[in-house]
């Protein structure tokens, strides 16, 4: 016979086997500074609600233990490979990407982060897993200690939620979140709650596609252009500036830019406010940003703003909308008047070159009929996987040796960028020159929503985006205004380039924008235009601003990195 001590001691046993697929992660967070105590000790008790279906199916308690021990061991893999790789927490803006992502952008990000000993390591945290499941068995509890075990474990692991919903005042919805900011600590719940905060931030896009006729216009608003005219804004993918020729850069990435630099006002201090692009957007084209996140639900935006100054508005994209991320990414197309989708593929193919959309521009432009034209074009830009971003005959910087800090597969993901750059800069620049060939007034600003880190910081290796361990390379873009010979006869050109080493965040472009396509309403913050003569230096702020502890402005705290020196 089990005494009661041994079977309270084997449910104990339990409780470690279920916490041992969190505690190894939050015990290297804990050990390497990275997270506090409090992550250990939260998991622990968020885990004891795997206790409950060990305590309902004793008879099988060994077996159902077995297949919730698989599903925590497949849950934790994302957390600790992620801390393996960045030394970092497994984020909710990190799971963002994971649920955009597809299958081919994992497997290159497998391909380069995957080293040799994370195959032993992985084996070794498997191993341990089994070998503590192997040594339960089977308990057995009388049904008044389940009547009393099951409801205090469903309280311990409803704490939160219980003391600011049933004791306090705070309403469901906060005393919800509040429970699942907390749970987040442990596996699974980081990937479950992270996948419904995701959801809501679809709903949301969803939501301002909805509400978006009913919000009230711009009051007195004045437009200052030709009768006739045209404004372009270009937004492109994960550009990195300092990987552009145009901006210094050693290797000869922007040769087409280069040689219309003259004519380019070339801004050389601004920085996206994310490393994100659905999160970029959400702050440049409406009145949103870091101290203010969800105004773009509250807000007109700047296609909003266009169509009540009487422009025709076009959005032309060879972003994908054939995924999960197309709901997100298009929302803001959909607001457009007409909407050129030119990128069906489900996967980040090398079929969908930006070249795709010089055509329905240029035909765009050939509508005289149209006298007052905004038109939007969202490249795929450089965006990984790098190698997907151009064709053949821009290879130009395959096969270069670039320093003896890079392994292969890592020279090969560099200059691979380096190549998408090359060919991003023959699209730009096709699009500045359609511009130009304009009869009538015609102006263009390009911007990238954010920047990549592809082996910049020589220091920290590392290709991608992580917004809680940010690189100078995840947050620089290029910034450049363009007009043509009719629009330089009513603007000042050589004004605006003296104002090029002015410091600004894309957050505030709506105010930029509105200001470089002549209009002026009630709601226009000019100190927040960086062409305006009441600009004003506001903080540079990234960082997620739902935990304002990572907010950081860049102006009183800029990057310092070690920068990769390239031989050639």
């Amino acid at each position: 016979m089990r005494t009661k001590k041994s079977t309270f001691l084997m449910l104990f046993k339990y409780q470690l086997f279920f916490f041992y697929f969190t505690a190894v992660y939050q015990s290297l967070c804990f050990l390497f500074n990275v997270s506090g105590f409090v992550g250990l000790r939260n998991s622990f008790y968020y885990t004891l609600i795997w206790l409950i279906p060990i305590l309902i199916f004793q008879k099988h308690s060994k077996k159902i233990a077995f297949v919730i021990g698989v599903f925590l061991w497949l849950a934790s893999l994302p957390s600790l490979f992620y801390f393996l790789i960045y030394k970092q927490e497994f984020s909710q803006s990190v799971i963002y990407i994971i649920f955009e992502s597809n299958i081919v952008e994992s497997n290159e990000f497998l391909h380069t982060y995957f080293s040799w000993w994370m195959i032993p390591f992985f084996i070794i945290y498997t191993l341990i897993g089994y070998i503590i499941w192997k040594k339960l068995s089977n308990i057995s509890i009388k049904l008044t200690g389940k009547i009393i075990l099951i409801p205090i474990l469903l309280l311990i692991a409803s704490e939160s939620f219980a003391k600011s919903y049933v004791l306090g005042n705070s309403n469901f919805d906060s005393s919800i979140e509040r429970q699942m900011t907390k749970m987040q600590c442990a596996t699974p719940w980081n990937i479950v709650f992270g996948y419904v905060s995701y959801k809501k931030v679809l709903d949301n896009m969803e939501k301002l596609l909805s509400k978006n006729s009913t919000l009230p216009p711009v009051k007195n608003l004045v437009d200052n252009s030709p009768s006739v005219n045209t404004v372009v804004l270009v937004i492109g993918e994960s550009t990195d500036r300092n990987r552009m020729s145009l901006y210094g850069y050693k290797r000869d990435t922007t040769p087409n830019l280069d040689k219309m630099k003259d004519d380019l006002i070339v801004f050389k201090n601004v920085y996206s406010p994310r490393p994100y692009t659905i999160e970029v957007l959400e702050q440049a084209l409406t009145f949103g940003d870091e101290l203010h996140p969800d105004m773009y639900l509250k807000k007109v935006n700047i296609i909003n703003i266009m169509k009540q100054a009487g422009y025709e508005t076009y959005w032309i994209t060879n972003q994908q909308t054939q995924t999960k991320r197309n709901t997100m990414l298009t929302t803001f197309s959909k607001i457009a008047d007409h909407q050129v989708y030119l990128n069906n593929n489900r996967r980040q193919n090398s079929s969908s070159y930006d070249e795709v959309v010089l055509k329905p521009f240029k035909k765009v432009l050939a509508d005289k009929k149209v006298k007052k034209k905004f038109i939007v074009v969202h490249l795929l830009g450089t965006h990984s996987r790098y190698d997907y971003r151009y064709p053949d005959n821009f290879n130009k910087f395959t096969n270069r040796k670039v320093s003896d800090k890079l392994n292969e597969k890592e020279t090969e993901s560099y200059n691979a960028y380096d190549n998408a750059v090359y060919y991003n800069d023959y699209v730009v620049s096709n699009l500045i020159k359609s511009v130009k060939n304009e009869k009538t007034t015609a102006s263009l600003l390009y911007l990238s929503d954010h920047g990549e880190e592809v082996f910049d910081d020589i220091d920290k290796k590392k290709m991608g985006r992580n917004e809680y361990a940010p690189t100078k390379a995840m947050y620089t873009i290029p910034f450049i205004l363009y007009g043509n010979e009719k629009y330089k006869e009513n603007n000042n050109y050589k004004k605006l380039k003296s104002l090029t080493k002015r410091y600004f965040t894309s957050a505030d472009l709506l105010y930029t924008f509105s200001d470089f396509a002549k209009l002026k309403y009630d709601s226009l913050d000019l100190s927040k235009s960086i062409i305006s003569d009441k600009f004003v230096q506001h903080p540079v702020l990234i960082g997620d601003p739902t935990n304002k502890k990572t907010l950081r402005d860049l102006i009183k705290k800029p990057f310092v990195y070690k920068k990769i020196k390239i031989q050639s």
